[in-house]
């Protein structure tokens, strides 16, 4: 299995500032139900995990999606992602739409909506193997 990486340009909005930034949207095959949003800006780095699922159903709607810390939405050409910062500040990321729908797009062709797999004692194996 492999990973999908997109790598494109979006805008962090605050509620004092907007600024560009460098995104990185991840999918690592081995952790199915998962997106990576890795987002470096000029004054902030964060890095959202959440559901793939999310992240798909957030690009057909104009209302957004999301019970949690992030929420997903579609506007006309861009895809808004909020969440908070390091610093617990909310902010609203904005993306290109058609950059996120392919991205979405590849990791369905890694692995199929509905078909992913875990294997959680591999997974608890993983979190509780001391470290050296």
């Amino acid at each position: 299995m492999q990973q999908v990486v997109v790598n494109t340009a979006g805008w962090v909005r605050t509620e004092s500032e907007t600024e560009t930034a460098e995104v990185r949207l991840s999918y690592d095959a081995a952790d199915p139900f998962a997106v990576t949003v890795d987002v470096t800006a000029p004054t902030r780095h964060m890095t959202w995990v959440f559901s793939r699922d999310l992240l798909a159903d957030g690009l057909r709607s104009m209302v957004p999606l999301g019970e949690g810390r992030i929420q997903v939405q579609a506007t006309s050409v861009l895809t808004e992602i909020s969440g908070d910062d390091e610093s617990g500040a909310r902010v609203v990321l904005r993306l290109p739409w058609w950059n996120t729908r392919e991205f979405v797009r590849l990791s369905h062709a890694e692995v199929p909506r509905g078909r992913e797999t875990c294997d959680v004692d591999a997974w608890v194996a993983a979190l509780t193997t001391p470290q050296d």
